[in-house]
């Protein structure tokens, strides 16, 4: 039966019943938003977190079964209506910060993120309490402004003509590198935003990236719709960096197999052993074939802060674009990515869609200080401004000093591993990145992807330390990241001690087994 939703009278209820419905409906609202509940909660967090920053063990991660985790958080959710309570609100940040990662252990060094600068992750919540959506001025002013400023103080690092270039921040290198890729795209083929992706009289359009390109890079040509048949290959040589020879003659190659490459994409900083590919000759190869450089610099992009460290990735200033992490190696609150374009006016071409809505016709004072026009984001995080606030109260020599020291620790962890006899070293570490293999004494003849792959589980279990593992060249190889300035030589002794211990119980494991079999 249909109701003549307009016509259909409301239940005869007296008006004050109404209002008293309504006031009482109102009320638990008022409750979730007033200053009461949330000074219960900032009491109880910062209790917590306090707490979380001045531990000082090696627990790093208590890994926890999702069907077990999940009854856990199950049972902290209230059942039908209920109210702010401070015990259940504990439990719950409980839970969180006990089956997480445990970042500012001295036992970690798996991954590339790190904690935070405590100030920066304390704006966090400011921002998201009173937050300034980051893509358009007038809704934003600040996040803008702080594009603009973070944007001139790394335009000096790179001793670019001020004004002459320009800065976008993003979520993450995976969108920055999107976008640059796409800028690229709509330079080279500027009728492929409307009409499509197509082939012309210069073959098909097709991206070339070294061999160890973060995965994500690889994602790209699917989602522009060029496919990743036009993905061209450049070899890596020995340090695993691009290898130019090798570039110039797989570009030779995909030209011949008739694939036009509009865009070379290498990196400062490659996911699996920290390498900086040869950037000053990539530049020259990419200006000769008219191909657009970009670099994803989203792990070593911030040597830029330091004098000591700035020239291994130098040549990022001859890129066409470049992206930086600053939730990695300036250890922000994620996501946080400033994605720069070396000639202004080409950050506006990725995207040269218009909408009233937001975009004004005229260029005034205030939109140019906008990003909504030049990334993908409308409702962007102002993640810049924690960067902007931590570089404004502690200076750029802050981040530089702990940069500076997590890649001398490396190189500190490099030389002693390499003195070890069961022990080898995969790569000279040209970052805050080693990979190295272990031999435990009566493991010849095992098999050695297994055994390291084991090691790192075991280690990883025994939650004492947590590493990671690449595969290099068909080995598996085991992997840490300096990302924690509390971590010292004594953590590294400590650390090749727990694998060794380990890499005995396998042996002695295996061979039980071998035995019994």
């Amino acid at each position: 039966m249909e109701i003549d939703v307009l016509s259909t009278p409301f239940p005869e209820t007296s008006t004050s019943a109404v209002d008293q419905i309504q006031a009482d409906r109102l009320q638990k609202l008022t409750h979730a938003f007033d200053t009461a509940d949330f000074s219960h909660a900032v009491a109880v967090a910062h209790e917590r977190l306090a707490a979380h920053l001045e531990k000082d063990d090696l627990e790093v991660l208590k890994q926890e079964p999702p069907a077990g985790l999940m009854r856990q958080a199950r049972a902290l959710m209230t059942k039908g209506e209920g109210e702010f309570s401070p015990d259940r609100f504990a439990d719950i940040l409980d839970l969180y910060l006990r089956t997480g990662i445990q970042v500012n252990s001295r036992g970690y060094m798996a991954r590339q993120f790190s904690s935070v600068v405590p100030v920066s992750a304390v704006f966090d919540m400011v921002s998201a309490m009173a937050p300034q959506p980051a893509s358009f001025y007038e809704a934003g002013p600040l996040p803008n402004v702080a594009d603009k400023i973070l944007s001139e103080e790394f335009g000096e690092r790179l001793g670019w003509v001020p004004g002459s270039f320009d800065m976008v921040s993003t979520s993450g290198a995976s969108l920055a590198n999107l976008t640059a890729v796409l800028a690229a795209r709509n330079r080279h083929f500027a009728s492929f935003w409307k009409g499509g992706v197509r082939p012309d009289s210069r073959g098909r359009p097709a991206v070339a990236i070294g061999a160890d390109s973060h995965f994500s890079v690889t994602r790209i040509a699917g989602i522009l719709g060029l496919g990743e048949d036009q993905v061209v290959r450049l070899p890596v040589d020995d340090r695993r960096r691009i290898s130019i020879e090798g570039a110039i003659a797989a570009l030779d190659g995909a030209a011949e197999r008739g694939l036009n490459v509009f865009c070379i994409v290498a990196a400062a900083g490659s996911t699996s052993i920290g390498a900086n590919d040869p950037l000053p000759a990539l530049a020259a190869i990419a200006r000769e074939r008219g191909a657009w450089l970009h670099v994803d610099a989203a792990h070593n992009g911030a040597f830029l802060v330091s004098d000591r460290l700035r020239g291994r990735i130098k040549g990022i200033e001859l890129a066409d674009s470049f992206c930086l992490d600053a939730h990695k190696t300036l250890f922000m609150p994620a996501a946080c990515t400033l994605l720069f374009y070396r000639q202004k006016g080409l950050a506006g071409t990725a995207f040269p869609q218009k909408a009233s809505y937001v975009f004004d016709p005229d260029e005034d004072e205030i939109s140019r200080f906008e990003s909504g026009v030049k990334n993908f984001e409308c409702t962007k995080r102002p993640s810049i401004v924690n960067l902007w606030l931590t570089w404004a109260l502690y200076g750029r020599c802050f981040f530089e000093t702990k940069l500076d020291y997590l890649v001398e620790l490396t190189r500190i962890a490099h030389d002693h591993i390499a003195s070890l006899s069961d022990f080898a070293v995969a790569h000279e570490p040209e970052s805050n990145i080693l990979c190295f293999i272990h031999r435990p004494e009566g493991s010849d003849g095992l098999d050695i992807n297994r055994l390291q792959l084991e090691l790192r589980n075991r280690v990883r279990d025994a939650n004492r330390y947590f590493i990671s593992k690449v595969d290099l060249d068909g080995v598996t190889n085991l992997r840490i990241v300096m990302m924690n300035h509390r971590i010292d030589r004594n953590d590294i002794v400590g650390l090749l001690e727990e694998i060794r211990r380990h890499g005995r119980d396998i042996v002695a494991d295996w061979t039980r087994q071998t035995v019994a079999a």
